[in-house]
């Protein structure tokens, strides 16, 4: 199965099982508690029926002779009797320590056993077996004040622990069963509610959903919460960066679609004029600037594309440590016989390696701008300069006319010419098409770099470009000229 067909939750059915998930550790907690507390509830109750038991017995001892008689009532046993089958057992030892009456051998009181705090009695209660079963056991002390027999009468009440189970386990049931109820009941409001909430988004999605493609006006805010808010405005920043996008797309289609119809309208018309007029001076001249006119045509057609390609690698962002200064020399190595060929000089300046976090092509893209820029629009004879410095900064200067300072700023622009470079068409075999700076300041934003326009030393226009170093990379490699 492809990932893209794994179904993705809900919100709603993960809020829900988050929620459902927390309500099942909360029943958990309130189920040991209630186990903890069903279980101190029957033992309080156990122990008191226990001890009721035993005063009733104490309350009915009577001395006859030196005789100490127990005339216990059956009601006494009966509560223990209709709960678990007559297993209630009683013990009256006199203060000389003889059994006057009950069971024999009931289980004494551990040593050192401490009386209760829990009732106002000297009573003692502790687990113990009797009968090869569990038994719970009460001894209370009983003082007796008759001339004939005084001192301290112990009484033992006895009985299975299976009532205090039964009592344990019926408090249980009934916590639990309210427990579950609200759980359920907690459960089902917690849905409602989720429902209630997540209506606006998807009033929202409704609104998206209906409506046309070419709408990207922003979402009406009126009415909406304060969460939703937050994601509508998000969209409608989202639209008008899309609109901007796009808006910015129909702009450069259409000067583009302008730029190339003014060439191929002048080789249409130079065709004509050459095919009216036979002359062979004139055929030539004509021929020429159709060779001049397919050479801009060219050139404007390869910035469109490497404009294309530059947009195109700037989403992948796949930016690596690489060294400038080895990628800067092999570049104007190759450029040199170009650069000797259109009779200008070609220099290479560096003070050591300098690494920087870039993509090679784009570098490569960025150079090939600035330097063609230099050799196109200087003047035969002219110097070209190429820097690179340790700190990041890479520098292009010429000693051609140099750019006004109210037009550094502008040639960024797309499809932007500078006026002092008309002058220099009939020297150079092609001129600008406005695309080249405004490629070279997008590379360098995308860089986290920034491009500056100024005058040069000679009075030509210097191209500064201020990258931002990183440390060298652990397994250096070279990097090649796209």
């Amino acid at each position: 199965m492809s990932p893209g067909s794994v179904r993705t939750p809900s919100l709603r059915g993960r809020l829900l099982g988050w929620i459902g998930l927390a309500l099942l550790a909360l029943l958990g907690l309130a189920a040991l508690k209630s186990w903890l507390d069903a279980r101190a509830n029957a033992e309080i109750a156990y122990d008191r029926s226990l001890l009721t038991a035993a005063r009733v017995i104490g309350d009915s001892l009577q001395v006859e002779g030196e005789q100490l008689i127990a005339n216990v009532p059956y009601s006494v046993l009966d509560p223990f009797s209709l709960d678990s089958g007559g297993s209630a057992y009683y013990q009256v030892i006199d203060p000389r320590g003889r059994q006057a009456a009950g069971f024999v051998d009931l289980p004494a009181p551990p040593e050192g056993l401490a009386l209760t705090r829990r009732y106002p009695a000297l009573a003692r209660f502790f687990d113990a077996d009797y009968g090869n079963r569990e038994v719970r056991v009460v001894s209370l002390l009983v003082p007796l004040s008759d001339a004939r027999l005084s001192g301290m009468a112990e009484i033992r009440v006895a009985e299975h622990r299976d009532i205090h189970r039964q009592l344990m386990r019926q408090l249980l049931e009934r916590s639990m069963l309210q427990l579950a109820l609200f759980a359920l009941v907690a459960f089902l409001l917690f849905a409602a509610a989720i429902g209630t909430a997540l209506r606006p988004l998807e009033r929202v999605a409704r609104m998206i959903q209906s409506r046309d493609a070419n709408d990207l006006g922003p979402l009406p805010l009126d009415g909406v919460q304060r969460e939703v808010r937050g994601l509508i405005e998000a969209i409608n920043h989202l639209t008008v960066r899309l609109e901007e996008v796009l808006s910015a797309q129909r702009d450069f289609v259409a000067d583009a679609a302008h730029q190339l119809r003014t060439p191929l309208f002048a080789l249409r018309a130079q065709l004509e004029l050459g095919l009216r007029n036979g002359a062979q001076s004139d055929l030539r001249a004509i021929l020429t600037r159709v060779q001049h006119d397919l050479e801009q045509l060219t050139l404007l057609s390869n910035r469109l594309l490497s404009l294309a390609r530059v947009e195109n690698d700037l989403q992948r962002r796949a930016f690596a440590p690489c060294e400038l200064t080895a990628l800067t020399r092999d570049f104007c190595l190759g450029m040199a016989s170009l650069a000797h060929q259109r009779g200008l000089g070609l220099a290479f300046e560096a003070d050591g390696p300098c690494w920087i976090a870039a993509d090679a092509a784009l570098i490569n893209e960025l150079l090939a701008i600035l330097i063609g820029n230099a050799q196109a629009y200087t003047p035969k004879g002219g110097q070209i300069l190429v820097k690179v410095a340790r700190d990041g900064v890479l520098e292009v200067e010429d000693d051609g006319p140099g750019i006004p300072e109210e037009e550094r700023e502008r040639v960024f622009e797309r499809f932007y010419r500078g006026r002092h470079r008309e002058r220099f068409d009939e020297r150079n075999a092609i001129s600008g098409t406005g695309l080249g700076l405004a490629i070279a300041q997008r590379i360098c934003t995308a860089h986290g770099a920034e491009i500056t326009l100024s005058e040069g030393q000679q009075g030509g226009t210097l191209a500064r470009v201020a990258f931002v170093t990183v440390e060298p990379s652990p397994t250096p490699k070279r990097l090649q000229p796209a």
